[in-house]
């Protein structure tokens, strides 16, 4: 326990510091949220997989309730959430108007071949 209180510490630290620096880009929520929309589209494009959408990522967490921000991701048709949970590494979306969508607001660009493998694995639909 006290090795993971440690670890805690030392997290809050790092990112204490990266505020107090003014180093937005070593905070993860930070370099998530901003990066722009034509980052995103043409990531979700390079992707080759499903359909490229704009979509609005949202904050979460009670920290900036209710502020969304515009995005954009990949869409399939129909629920495949729990297809894109199955694989070795789980890829979260939702549906949206009975499509799987997949914001890449959330996900990190080295983390781009892990989603186009899960999405390309999934059978049928658009």
């Amino acid at each position: 326990m006290r090795r993971v209180v440690l670890l805690a510490a030392a997290a809050v630290l790092v990112a204490v510091g990266a505020y107090l620096a003014r180093r937005g880009q070593d905070i993860p929520l930070w370099r998530l949220a901003t990066r722009s929309v034509d980052e995103l589209r043409d990531r979700a494009a390079a992707l080759g997989v499903g359909t490229v959408v704009e979509t609005l990522a949202v904050t979460g967490g009670g920290t900036l309730p209710g502020t969304e921000i515009p995005s954009v991701g990949v869409a399939r048709d129909g629920d495949r959430r729990a297809g894109l949970r199955a694989v070795a590494v789980p890829v979260i979306a939702r549906v949206v108007e009975d499509r799987t969508v997949l914001d890449l607001r959330t996900v990190e660009p080295d983390q781009d071949p892990l989603v186009a493998a899960a999405v390309g694995a999934l059978t049928g639909g658009g």
